[in-house]
């Protein structure tokens, strides 16, 4: 039972059925073509929506298929079916050429410059009206079905969507492999090979003759979120929702209502899908008035990552490691030095800490949490004077579980007042409606407090950081933590993760890692090891967007090694984005601008790689370059970085030569 019921849905906008829509659902006029066209503004991205035989559409990239003729559809509880018989009734043509402000994502001005198709549906049996909504951008489509009074849903369950994506069955994929906290591989298969019933974690990026299309979804608020399911024609992938909590179908809501949207991203190149901003686009703006207080940064994290703290009395080593006041101190400290304004303060901190093997929707046990009461080996309010004297805030863990059972108000509220500036919140672990609205409540209750969020242990990201800016970044990603845990976090997995993971948002990968080891020579031990080289390390706090960046390792790892500098005063948003070069199996370089001031980050798969980097995102004029390479010399440790600074200009070409599991990092400021 969750214990704050979520708030009226006709009081959120983007839930509620526009006014515009309504308008045009409500005029019925008879049967229009039987297919219906909307394009991008540049021509070159069509959806076509077709009513033969039932509701379907198409998406074709410069008019070749990108997603084959594919069934759309809404089954509900008492047998109603929306799609499987409807004829379209009206279609209306828009267009918008706007834009708006992200001060936390890829890009501080996002174009959002669409043509949009608003059809009008009808069940000839029953008469219910329903509508389908459709926008084509240049860089992907989007669609999401409309429920108004007049499809005579009223109060529904919704059972099953029909909504599938046809890619064909020799289509190269990647999907997500199934996991209840997105903490997934995405192994490259073939549409057919795909193993049936696997519940498949977004993204889906699939490899069409056309283009590139990476398929997930955006604004999911009081609905469940989605996974991606191998159809029963083998062809292509349909969507699939998981069960309510209290097994009254995938949704219980009420007409009117506009589902999440459907969302194809689309590039003919990879380097083109770097950056792509659709999920936040498609997202209901921000419900937050005044966002000032909201401060991203980068973090130090505590001994638990390194598995290894000397001032804890009980010895506590491994994957149980926990931090201790004075280690906190030391970590604070470092913080300081690096003019990050955050320190991560994890778990095993309170009294009656729920089992990391619960998660949010598990039974309480008998001892409940006690955020009041702190173990004797943490002091909180002197780790907090401590922070303050240093000019670090701190953030801290705790079990959603435990935040469930003491109260999200009361516990939420009892961490604002010790002064905490954040929260990460930990072992979700589930996607249903009920959890979709606890995440959405803990997010609204803790914007209030002025709270921000990390959410751990959860699904992948459907846009929630726009419409709650205090949301600053969520797991729902295989990261760093398993560099101590098994073999999954291969320097393949961390390529993919640019083209897979990384596309949906913000992710609380947790880089850093400086004890770099070479793939034959890692070893899960504390304290942790990481595959991959040095200036690899350093180049993924670009790659990965994150607005609140953990910085993993400890600080005697850190202090007087070759590379540290680039982690100084890691800015953690951008205001530009440019992908340099990438290919999907091989390399990816990425260069962002924050302030004046532009960074460069490269890595590529398990074969050294030689690139040319143009550098025409520079603005004119000299600009200094300080660049961290992987060493030339064949006997170097993977810890080895080779560090150059040189003179360069818009339009020069770096030549960059990268190790195998290797990478390149770099720094660009202006010439006074």
């Amino acid at each position: 039972m969750l214990e704050n019921k979520f708030p009226p849905l006709l009081l959120r906008p983007s839930l509620a059925v526009s006014s515009l829509v309504l308008a045009v659902l409500a005029a019925v006029s008879p049967c229009l073509a039987a297919e219906q066209r909307v394009s991008s503004p540049d021509g070159t991205i069509s959806v076509i929506v077709n009513d033969t035989g039932g509701l379907h559409y198409r998406v074709e990239v410069d008019g070749k298929p990108v997603v084959q003729d594919s069934p759309l559809g809404l089954e509900f509880q008492g047998g109603v079916v929306l799609g499987r018989a409807a004829v379209i009734r009206k279609a209306d043509s828009t267009k918008n050429d706007g834009s708006w402000e992200d001060r936390f994502g890829n890009r501080r001005i996002v174009p959002d410059r669409y043509s949009q198709l608003a059809v009008t549906l009808e069940e000839p049996a029953d008469g219910r009206t329903f509508g389908l909504l459709v926008r084509a951008y240049d860089n992907g489509v989007a669609f999401r079905y409309v429920l108004p009074n007049e499809s005579k849903l009223g109060d529904f369950v919704l059972t099953r969507e029909l909504t599938e994506f046809r890619l064909g069955a020799d289509t190269l994929c990647r999907l997500g492999t199934p996991s209840g906290c997105a903490e997934s591989n995405y192994p490259n298969a073939a549409v057919g090979a795909l193993k049936a019933g696997d519940k498949g974690v977004l993204p889906l990026l699939a490899e069409t003759p056309a283009a590139l299309a990476a398929i997930c979804e955006s604004d999911v608020r009081d609905w469940a979120a989605m996974f991606l399911e191998k159809n029963a024609a083998g062809d292509g992938v349909e969507v699939n929702l998981p069960d309510r909590l209290d097994k009254r179908g995938k949704v219980a809501s009420r007409v009117p209502r506009n589902s999440p949207w459907r969302v194809v991203m689309i590039a003919r190149a990879a380097k083109d899908l770097v950056g792509n901003d659709l999920v936040p686009t498609l997202a209901t703006p921000s419900l937050i008035g005044d966002v000032s207080w909201v401060q991203p940064g980068a973090s130090a994290w505590d001994a638990w990552w390194t598995g290894i703290n000397p001032h804890d009395p009980e010895g506590r080593k491994g994957t149980m490691a926990r931090g201790t006041t004075e280690s906190h101190k030391e970590f604070i400290t470092f913080a300081a030095e690096m003019s990050w304004p955050y320190q991560l303060m994890d778990w095993f901190w309170y009294r009656n800490m729920t089992d990391w093997k619960l998660s949010l929707n598990s039974r309480p046990k008998p001892a409940l949490a006690d955020f009041t009461q702190t173990i004797p080996e943490i002091n909180v309010p002197e780790v907090a004077r401590f922070a303050a004297s240093k000019k670090v805030r701190l953030w801290v863990w705790a079990h959603s579980l435990d935040i469930r059972t003491f109260g999200v108000e009361k516990a939420l509220s009892h961490l604002a007042r010790l002064g905490f500036a954040g929260v990460k919140i930990d072992f979700i672990n589930d996607q249903s409606q009920e959890t979709v609205q606890w995440c959405e409540n803990l997010l609204a209750t803790a914007a209030k407090l002025h709270l921000m969020v990390d959410l751990h242990g959860t699904y992948h990201p459907t846009g929630l950081c726009r419409t709650y800016p205090n949301f600053l970044t969520q797991e729902g990603v295989l990261g760093e933590e398993y560099s101590k845990l098994n073999l999954k976090n291969s320097p393949e997995h961390q390529l993919e993760l640019v083209f897979t993971r990384g596309l949906l948002g913000p992710m609380d990968y947790t880089p850093g890692g400086f004890l770099n080891r070479w793939p034959s020579e890692f070893k899960r031990t504390s304290p942790t090891q990481v595959q991959g080289t040095r200036a690899r390390a350093l180049a993924l706090p670009v790659l990965y967007l994150s607005p609140f960046t953990v910085f993993c390792d400890d600080p005697k790892n850190y202090r007087g090694q070759p590379g540290i500098e680039f982690y100084r005063a890691f800015p953690t948003v951008w205001d530009d984005t440019v992908a340099l070069s990438a290919d999907l199996a091989d390399h990816v370089a990425i260069a962002r601008k924050s302030g004046a001031t532009w960074r460069i980050g490269a890595i590529n798969a398990n074969a050294a790689t030689e690139l040319e980097l143009k550098l025409d995102f520079l603005g004119p004029g000299a600009w200094k370059l300080r660049a961290w390479s992987d060493s030339a010399a064949a006997s170097a440790p993977a810890t080895a970085v080779e560090e150059s600074t040189q003179t360069v200009r818009k339009g020069d070409a770096l030549k960059v030569r990268l190790s195998p599991t290797g990478g390149y990092a770099a720094v660009l400021t202006p010439v006074s």
